[in-house]
């Protein structure tokens, strides 16, 4: 009798795969990429040890940054995509058992991850040729980074065994990640009056404690606290892999659905999309416009939060400039707090572009939607529309706030230009870069094979693609000053954005039908003018 026979089987299926080669090459060609641009621009090879220890930290943090976001990208939707196709109770048939199943399906999802990973590893052991790093920190940042990948990935699949839609899995994954890796080390650096012993087991509580006490000179100080917190998060994935199992076991039986009262029913309703008369008031409203955009704003609850969660971010980000004080707080710290803000709201606009048809089609609405009399134009300016009365008064208060975080900080036009300049840029792009996620989510959940990754595949073409040009032409060109980079960093997001509305719009309106239908086809080649002359010939051949 075979032990763990998925494993082995999902094993062999994921090796075949071609994302596994690619995967791998990509992430060596990356940390190649950015340990020669750090060679490049920090050449002085007099302090060779110094510039290894600088190669290796940097690619550390950046090795660590994808170990955390591997189980969003690999193991949240895993077990929830076997949920919603209804296919995990047929797994069941059979004489595998839960942990089997859990542990088939991490072993299948976490191939890429590894490869990658461990196509790094090469590159990052060049600072041991440069000096400035032992052998024994390099052994110690290797356990910290396998362990930080372990730690992810297990708990994407317990958020994938929780959750049945792909978003409510990504969040929550992303969520316990947010808290075990950056709220709660912040916290242990804010409670320093606590007592030591509890302090050391929430140490163990976060992957991001023994990457801080591998370093040479801190583990020197306390060994014992580097294995110590290696073993707690270690035993703490595996925690989530029972839970994980222990979900998947249940998931799978149909259980007695809860019922709420008529009462309860109506205050949901309520909730959910406004009083009656507010019901009312907008379908004459919007209905008219445009009948899609009137189905895409119904939900009253969904803008609610979205507004109220920027409003209460907003104002703590005013509440804390106002805390720092007026010289406290510079246009770079602005920059990088609306960046952050702004990252979310994409990221929000993506999900939200790819999960309206991404769902209708999965569940056959929208093809009845296709057998009304609206042609295809139609439906999508009905949710461009809804879409922008969702995040246009969020994204206009945004820029609203940080122009007058701006000239209130001294980054204004008074001020220098290396202040203001960068954020000023990164609005202009933010503006552009919002009704390009929307564009480009949409098409890709329609016409995609895997309509769920639509929001990942429009984030990555229209937000990491201009990174790494403008990386590139970085590390060909030089740094000169402020000026260039922000005029090159518009100049490259801008033809990126170009383009991809150029490719996708054309598509999405004329080609929509087709692809809502699954007889889209991506042309391979160019059907040359004269071929249909030559066909004669060729059959008398």
């Amino acid at each position: 009798m075979r032990v763990l026979p998925i494993v082995e089987r999902e094993l062999r299926v994921a090796a075949r795969r071609r994302s596994a080669f690619w995967a791998r090459v990509v992430a060596a060609a990356v940390a190649v990429l950015i340990g020669a641009a750090q060679l490049w621009f920090n050449s002085d090879w007099t302090a060779a040890a110094g510039l290894g220890r600088g190669i290796f930290e940097t690619l550390i943090l950046l090795a660590f940054a994808f170990c955390l976001v591997a189980g969003p990208l690999f193991t949240a939707d895993v077990l929830s995509e076997e949920k919603r196709e209804g296919t995990l109770g047929l797994l069941f048939l059979t004489d595998l058992r839960a942990y089997d199943i859990v542990l088939g399906k991490l072993a299948a999802a976490s191939v890429t991850a590894v490869f990658s990973l461990l196509a790094v590893l090469p590159v990052l052991a060049l600072s041991l040729l440069l000096g400035g790093v032992s052998l024994a920190e390099f052994g110690r940042i290797v356990l910290v980074l396998a362990n930080a990948l372990w730690f992810s990935l297990a708990v994407g699949m317990a958020m994938s065994a929780l959750c049945q839609e792909i978003r409510s899995a990504f969040a929550l994954t992303g969520f316990v990640l947010f808290l075990a890796v950056a709220v709660l080390p912040w916290l242990l650096e804010a409670w320093t009056s606590g007592p030591q012993l509890v302090r050391e087991i929430l140490t163990t509580l976060t992957p991001a404690g023994a990457l801080m006490a591998a370093p040479g000179a801190e583990f020197a100080k306390d060994p014992a606290a580097f294995w110590f917190t290696l073993a707690g998060t270690h035993a703490e994935a595996w925690l989530f892999l029972v839970a994980a199992a222990r979900f998947t076991g249940r998931a799978w039986r149909e259980q007695t659905a809860f019922r709420l009262s008529a009462r309860w029913q109506q205050r949901w309703l309520v909730l959910l999309l406004g009083e009656r008369g507010e019901r009312l008031l907008l379908r004459r409203r919007l209905l008219d416009r445009n009948p899609v955009l009137w189905l895409g704003s119904r939900h009253q609850l969904k803008r609610t939060l979205l507004w109220g969660l920027f409003a209460l971010l907003l104002a703590a980000w005013m509440v804390a400039r106002l805390l720092v004080g007026w010289d406290g707080w510079s246009a770079g710290m602005t920059a990088l707090v609306a960046f952050f803000l702004q990252a979310t709201l994409k990221w929000l606009t993506a999900s939200e572009a790819a999960f309206r048809f991404s769902e209708d089609r999965r569940s056959g609405a929208l093809e009845l939607l296709l057998t009304t009399g609206l042609d295809a134009p139609r439906i999508v300016e009905g949710s461009m529309l809804a879409m922008r009365r969702l995040f246009g008064v969020p994204a206009a208060a945004l820029l609203v706030v940080e122009t007058a975080m701006l000239f209130s900080g001294g980054g204004g036009p008074g001020g220098q230009i290396n202040d203001w300049l960068p954020a000023a840029a990164a609005m202009a792009m933010f503006v552009w870069d919002m009704p390009t996620l929307a564009w480009a989510g949409m098409w890709y959940s329609v016409a995609g094979r895997r309509p769920q990754y639509a929001s990942l595949r429009a984030i990555f073409r229209v937000l990491f693609v201009p990174w790494l040009v403008f990386s590139a032409v970085l590390f060909v060109v030089g740094v000169w000053n402020w000026l260039v980079v922000a005029l090159l960093w518009l100049i490259v997001c801008g033809a990126n954005n170009w383009q991809v509305r150029k490719s996708v719009r054309p598509r999405l309106l004329g080609e929509f039908r087709a692809a809502a239908a699954g007889q889209w086809r991506p042309v391979a080649t160019t059907v040359p003018a004269s071929l249909p002359a030559l066909q004669p010939q060729l059959q008398q051949r």
